[in-house]
């Protein structure tokens, strides 16, 4: 069903509902190529955008639910991340785990053009019988009675020249890549990339995890009644009248009724792990710190659903609500963390488990 039908279809029903009808108020993120959440000054303006991308929104110098998550850990954890100016890079596994839920959410909540812009790389795993190492294309050199010297490269290409049947994985992979077009460069997510014919490479671990994900959610009834009436990637900002902080807030999916959903690709979805991690990761807080921003822009949340989906051990979708005391008790957090961040800005004092230097006594 197209955008236009869907949101023709609510504004039907919201006759006869008490709803935000916060989709009259939506705008899109760019008009002519100019952004309207922007000033003339560069300030953002307050409201609800549509198809806003994900580099723009993060870049954007407003507080959002992680950055008051990681505050909530601590001042000198939020400190650390967003003022030292000290970086760590993150290992080549959590980027792939960061990528598979990229690209799961993107199948998910966005799938028009998804294969405009990606493609699965191959991996060895997919040509058992070709040969891979700089060793095994030795030992055919020396079968077919040709040196061994120089670079893997130049060994490829004096295997392949001798025998033009031989499977090299290198040289297999070099073709699906020029299949796809002129080898480029593009910036996403803030890292310049390698793309081919306008297209980024996936690994296909990531590719093949990433779409079981997407099917797994998608085959569970009641996610995917979730994720529809309603539309995905809803950016909010809202000045904050207690703290004079600029909020922002992106929705996975937000539903024409008021009610919203967060997609998480996780490790496990047992209830008991999940709510280990929604402790640990704060997702309460997150909750509730959507729910408040879409509070001062006008929108009352009636429901907030999160969407958990399981590839790695098993393929598990399995959404879950928060009981009402523990989203009460995460509303106070929210506003008690906003609170302590505006003294630590004003104070410039970034403290850790106390605000005062003392001995801790660890209880059993």
């Amino acid at each position: 069903m197209s955008q236009a039908l869907m949101i023709d279809e609510f504004e039907e029903d919201n006759k006869e509902n008490e709803l935000s009808n916060w989709i009259e108020r939506a705008k899109p993120s760019y008009i002519n190529g100019k952004p309207t959440y922007l000033d003339d000054a560069g300030e953002i303006i307050e409201g609800i955008y549509l198809d806003m991308p994900n580099d723009v929104y993060h870049a954007l110098p407003a507080l959002s639910s992680s950055k008051l998550k990681k505050f909530i850990d601590s001042p000198a954890h939020y400190y650390r991340e967003y003022l030292s100016g000290i970086t760590r890079k993150r290992t080549t596994a959590m980027q792939n785990t960061f990528d598979a839920g990229t690209h799961s959410h993107s199948l998910v909540l966005e799938p028009e053009g998804y294969y405009d812009r990606y493609f699965r790389d191959v991996m060895p795993i997919d040509y058992p019988d070709a040969l891979h190492t700089a060793v095994q294309i030795e030992e055919q050199l020396v079968k077919l009675g040709l040196k061994k010297s120089g670079t893997k490269a130049e060994k490829i290409a004096r295997l392949i020249a001798a025998d033009p049947t031989a499977e090299v994985f290198e040289d297999i992979q070099q073709r699906e890549y020029d299949k796809q077009g002129v080898k480029g460069t593009m910036v996403f997510e803030g890292e310049d990339v390698t793309t081919y014919g306008g297209k980024i490479p996936v690994d296909g671990q990531v590719w093949d995890d990433a779409h079981r994900a997407a099917r797994t959610t998608r085959q569970h009834k009641e996610a995917d009644a979730y994720i529809s009436n309603g539309l995905p990637e809803v950016a909010i900002f809202h000045r904050c009248p207690k703290t004079n902080m600029m909020l922002k807030v992106k929705f996975d999916w937000l539903r024409f009724d008021d009610e919203a959903v967060d997609l998480k690709t996780t490790l496990s979805t047992r209830p008991e792990k999940f709510a280990r991690q929604l402790n640990d990761l704060h997702y309460d807080g997150q909750q509730e710190f959507y729910k408040y921003v879409a509070l001062l822009s006008g929108i009352e949340i009636k429901e907030f659903t999160f969407v958990a989906t399981e590839y790695v051990h098993a393929d598990i979708c399995q959404p879950y609500n928060l009981p009402r005391t523990r989203s009460i008790r995460a509303s106070e957090m929210v506003q008690t963390g906003l609170k302590e961040m505006a003294e630590c800005q004003k104070t410039g004092v970034w403290y850790g488990w106390s605000k005062d230097d003392c001995t801790m006594t660890l209880m059993k």
